[in-house]
């Protein structure tokens, strides 16, 4: 089966809306609903209801929601143990949420490596759900993310709070944002909350991106407004603060296996995330 329709069909599972999936994958909506037809077709059955109001799982949606997660982590399982075999004694899988990896993720690698060069590290970033499930069954050691789901076998703890903030290449008001020009970006579940109860005339926008890197290439490409991280935001030249738009904060965590809690490296990569933490704020 092809990985990368099942990779869509978990990324529409997560925003119910095939025009959310197609900016965070950065692909069209044409190709995310190709694609989820063609999973429908392998398998012999509809699994999203399509409406006005998005994308629903069909109780087949649901149950071949476990199926596909199975069988993705048995295809990266067997992606890093091939990938694996290198001169190093070690290796620590590393994983960060979107949006996180431009924050902090390069700044905690650089840590870690100048505290033990020999340890061989692996970093993804992926989605919040993915990288839960994939701490729970040993594909990653330890989590950086916005919106971990508690299990019972994960520690997880807040290590600090991110803060986004509105930024425009129209004005420095809120009476200068075009809703037509907004461009929505869904970083988590309760930003996409925050956002709509703070600005709900700015929150059914036509525009949906995945990620930062996708706001800021339709920033530069037909000028426009969106939410940023803040440290992000601050080093723009070229997009001005909305000075009277509110912040929107989001806590962020570290997560590992509480099996892996107390391994010599687990502990020293949570001494190097903190410690980049503390050198370079999030917010």
């Amino acid at each position: 089966m092809d990985i990368v329709l099942l990779e869509t069909f978990l990324d529409v599972l997560e925003t119910r809306n095939f025009n959310q999936t197609a900016a965070r994958l950065d692909i069209s909506q044409s190709s995310v609903s190709g694609r989820i037809r063609k999973l429908e077709s392998d398998l012999g059955a509809t699994l999203f209801e399509r409406g006005q109001s998005g994308a629903t799982p069909t109780s087949t949606g649901l149950r071949f929601e476990e199926h596909a997660r199975q069988i993705k982590t048995s295809w990266d399982q067997a992606r890093r143990s091939v990938a694996s075999g290198t001169d190093y004694e070690e290796i620590l899988n590393l994983s960060g949420q979107f949006s996180l990896s431009k924050l902090v993720l390069v700044d905690w690698v650089l840590a870690l490596r100048a505290r033990k060069p020999e340890l061989a590290i692996d970093i993804q970033a992926d989605y919040s759900e993915q990288i839960t499930r994939d701490l729970a069954v040993g594909l990653v050691d330890v989590a950086l993310l916005f919106a971990p789901r508690y299990l019972p076998d994960l520690q997880i703890k807040q290590e600090g709070e991110a803060a986004f903030v509105m930024v425009s290449t129209h004005g420095p008001q809120l009476a200068d944002v075009r809703q037509q020009s907004y461009i929505n970006n869904g970083y988590t579940k309760s930003f996409i909350r925050q956002h709509a109860a703070l600005l709900p005339d700015l929150s059914n926008g036509t525009i949906w991106a995945g990620n930062e890197e996708l706001a800021l290439d339709f920033l530069a490409r037909s000028g426009g407004t969106t939410y940023l991280p803040r440290r992000m935001a601050l080093s723009r030249t070229d997009l001005k603060l909305v000075e009277d738009a509110p912040v929107i904060t989001q806590p962020v965590f570290s997560a590992v296996h509480i099996r892996q809690s107390h391994k010599p490296n687990i502990v020293l990569a949570l001494e190097a995330l903190r410690h980049s933490i503390s050198l370079r704020t999030l917010s």
